[in-house]
This record gives structure tokens, sequence and C-alpha cells, in this order.
């Protein structure tokens, strides 16, 4: 078992600002077959965490929805990613954002980032389970 995280804006949904990410169902169905498969998977998002904002009720609605545990969901409150990475000791991290796949480069020694471009999110998959 691998523990695996996913970016939540432009990655696993929509961007921010709601412009469509032509990978999005291809990123869930590979959430699905991740967790299927016995893997640690979770959510980390820059967004803000606080219970009173309603940004983050979308993302615990389509964590739900994709058999992600509450528990794994992990807002940075606009920070970037590379400390909760670090904290959780992810072997393997999706996003959409080159900025925090550099962080993850730079500052996560342990941590795979893969960047969720052109090619889809296919060669993640391949990369987990290699």
């Amino acid at each position: 078992m691998k523990k695996v995280s996913f970016d939540f804006d432009g990655t696993i949904s929509r961007h921010f600002g709601g412009q469509p990410n032509p990978f999005e169902d291809d990123v869930r169905n590979m959430v699905k077959r991740l967790i299927n498969d016995g893997h640690d998977v979770h959510i980390i998002t820059r967004r803000y965490g606080n219970p009173m904002m309603t940004e983050n009720r979308v993302v615990y609605d389509v964590a739900e929805m994709l058999g992600i545990n509450p528990e794994n969901i992990h807002f940075t409150n606009r920070e970037w990613k590379f400390n909760k990475i670090n904290e959780l000791g992810i072997e393997y991290h999706i996003d959409d954002d080159m900025t925090d796949i550099d962080y993850i480069k730079n500052n996560c020694g342990n941590t795979k980032g893969f960047l969720l471009n052109n090619n889809g999110p296919e060669g993640f998959y391949k990369l987990i389970n290699q």
C-alpha cells in the first residue's frame, strides 16, 4: 500500500474559478482504482479548511463520492502543500500546479511529484504501480 495525495482544484475537480478540467473524469476514475487497489489516498488542497467557509464543502462532497475518508482531507489555508506532504509521509502527489510540484521536488525528498498536464493522469497510475 502506498500513500498517495491529490490536489483538488484543477486535478480532482474543476479549477477554483470554475474553468473546466479536461482530466476530471480520468483523475476521479484513477482515485477510485487506487482506493480499490488498497492505497491510502488523500486530498491536499490550498483551500481554507475553516468549517464556516463554504469553499470546503465541495471538497468533502467529492471525496465522499470517490470513497476518500474525511480524515484524509487536508486544507493548507493557502500555504504551499509541501509541509503537509512531509508531515503525512506522502509517497506520490499529483497536482496541476507546476509551482507546487517544484516545491515538492525541492523540499520533499521522499515524495515523487507528478504534474497533471497534456499527457493526462495515466502515467501517474503507472508510476505508483511500478
